[in-house]
């Protein structure tokens, strides 16, 4: 399709495929008919969890529609457009780098390096990268745009001679810059670093003064005239935030050592730009990501090299794809530079506390420490001595949210049914201890669980703690018991109705909570002569017949009921 979203009466909708022989032959600018019904997207259902709806909405994507085979037909394909052209010429080099001998994971690194693409990035190579605090390099970055901008400015270095020649040259830069722009996606990183070059060679051409804070900010201010919901978006946050890091801390960095070495001074001047972009970063990576990595210095000695290696060879590789011979001799030697990046990577999963996780920066925290590193570094390295005193009413500002933050997580109390598809999920939390039940299916899918659960968890301070749903706990430090049916958390009692048959008592057994899971046909009247409880809560491993059922009796016998999986994740409070 020509595009991942169309509009329906002026409404973006995203349109997605089942995965099939017919779709997957689909490409870029290929022109379809479909039927189908648009439905808005869900907002979350588990506490602090990634808001799709909303991640949708800032891309101006207000409801998806979801096609089989039978749903669609290809029309045609549009021709003659500079996106066509720019993802076609970008699937062809991505034919060639596998034809030319890089493959596997240098195949995928590569691809993400060079041309953007990271759809086929495997989990466990791209956690190694996120621990070695080198995830920058793949993505298109300023460091690729700014390389690449180098690289042409010496290949047309012969158009100076008159003014003629140096609009040319200019002409030449800007379209090539720009179409390797396309090629790569349009990323904000990329956007703004194609803006801030443009602005630079056309200052250039006119011979004005080039102030870089003025390019930033001129940058910015352009794209988020044509795109304001930019703001919002992650990477526009993090690319700007990292070159104003770079822009303020470089220098009193690098000024703290002095090193004749030629070779040693290169490796300081890589650290210090390393550790003044973390600066820019920190707040906003540990907000939305909660995770940093005190090798990052270490890993960039290597890295940047690295980089210029793979880039200008990459560079060469797609001007040469077309030339057998030259092109085979480029994808081994690109193929090798990107071995050794893959190799110094995974290093670092082998050095002690390579990563501090679990961070929690929520907006007030991140902001403040924004504050703090403003005022730390000029008062640390300039000896500014003035903001000694705002310095440290942030720093009391900072400690009394940590604080305030500590006190909750150690006072709470609760039992939390999560609503994830298909399966059970239920979390007993006292304090900074919990037992989190789940299904063995869901236990056996560690990325689909944390991506449900891993903000609220580190929200409520919590470490992971994760038992399959059956199994039987005598937790006292918890005050938790459980047998695999009934159970008491506190002064709480429980009842688990799954798969197991229920029997008859001489005396009703009394529970406050009633949890209905599993697909087997259940009758509520039978549980309610047997159990005496409160409350109703149906789990999301409920089928839909089955919760219709259940739903349907629930209200003939009046009995309190809460449906997890339309609704949201049921959470009781529990006061002692």
């Amino acid at each position: 399709m020509s595009e991942d979203t169309i509009r329906i009466n002026g409404t973006r909708v995203m349109a997605f495929l089942h995965r099939d022989s017919l779709s997957r032959k689909l490409q870029y600018g290929d022109i379809i008919v479909f039927k189908g019904k648009p439905v808005a997207p869900e907002g979350p259902k588990n506490p602090e969890e990634f808001d799709y709806a909303a991640f949708l909405a800032l891309n101006d994507v207000h409801a998806m529609v979801f096609l089989r085979q039978d749903d669609w037909n290809l029309l045609g394909s549009e021709e003659g457009s500079i996106y066509v052209l720019a993802a076609r010429t970008r699937n062809y080099l991505l034919r060639a780098l596998q034809e030319n001998g890089v493959t596997g994971n240098n195949y995928t690194v590569a691809a993400a390096v060079l041309l953007g693409y990271d759809q086929l990035m495997d989990p466990e190579l791209e956690q190694k990268y996120v621990t070695a605090g080198a995830m920058h390099i793949l993505c298109v970055s300023g460091l690729h745009v700014g390389i690449i901008y180098l690289v042409l400015s010496f290949i047309l270095g012969f158009l100076r001679r008159n003014r003629v020649q140096k609009i040319i040259k200019v002409v030449l830069l800007l379209i090539l810059i720009w179409f390797y722009a396309l090629l790569t996606g349009l990323s904000p990183s990329v956007l703004r670093s194609s803006v801030m070059i443009t602005l630079f060679i056309l200052a250039t051409l006119l011979a004005r003064y080039k102030d870089v804070y003025n390019t930033l900010a001129a940058s910015a201010v352009l794209l988020l005239l044509f795109n304001p919901l930019l703001i919002f978006n992650v990477g526009f946050q993090l690319s700007y935030t990292a070159v104003l890091g770079i822009l303020m801390f470089y220098q009193p960095i690098y000024n703290i050592v002095y090193l004749k070495n030629k070779v040693a001074d290169k490796m300081w001047s890589i650290v210090a730009v390393s550790a003044a972009a973390q600066l820019g970063t920190f707040p906003l990576a540990a907000h939305y990501f909660h995770f940093f990595p005190p090798y990052f210095w270490l890993t960039n000695i290597f890295i940047f090299p690295l980089s210029f290696a793979i880039i200008g060879t990459g560079m060469a590789f797609m001007i040469f794809s077309w030339v057998p011979v030259v092109s085979g001799v480029l994808g081994t030697v690109l193929s090798a530079f990107v071995y050794l990046l893959n190799y110094v990577v995974g290093l670092v999963k082998h050095l002690p506390l390579n990563g501090i996780y679990d961070l929690y920066y929520p907006w007030p925290k991140a902001v403040l420490m924004y504050a703090l590193i403003l005022l730390a570094i000029p008062l640390l390295l300039q000896r500014k001595v003035k903001l000694i005193t705002p310095a440290l009413i942030v720093i009391l500002l900072l400690v009394s949210l940590n604080t305030r933050h500590k006190y909750q997580v150690l006072k709470q109390k609760k039992i939390v049914v999560y609503s994830i598809s298909g399966h059970s999920v239920y979390d007993f939390i006292s304090g900074n201890k919990h037992v989190l039940l789940t299904d063995s299916e869901l236990l056996a899918e560690p990325q689909k669980l944390d991506f449900h659960l891993d903000n609220s968890r580190i929200s409520w301070g919590l470490d992971k703690n994760n038992l399959p749903v059956d199994e039987e706990i005598e937790n006292y430090t918890l005050d938790l018991f459980y047998d695999g049916r009934f159970g008491v958390f506190g002064p709480v009692k429980f009842m688990v109705w799954n798969e197991k048959k229920l029997y008859r008592t001489d005396q009703p057994i009394q529970v406050d909570y009633v949890i209905s899971a599993g697909r087997r046909k259940s009758d509520l009247s039978l549980l309610n002569d047997i159990v005496e409880f409160d409350y109703l809560i149906i789990d999301s491993s409920v089928p839909y017949w089955k919760l219709k059922q259940l739903s349907e009796q629930a209200e003939d016998l009046n009995i309190r009921y809460f449906d997890v999986k339309a609704q949201r994740a049921f959470i009781a409070e529990i006061q002692e």
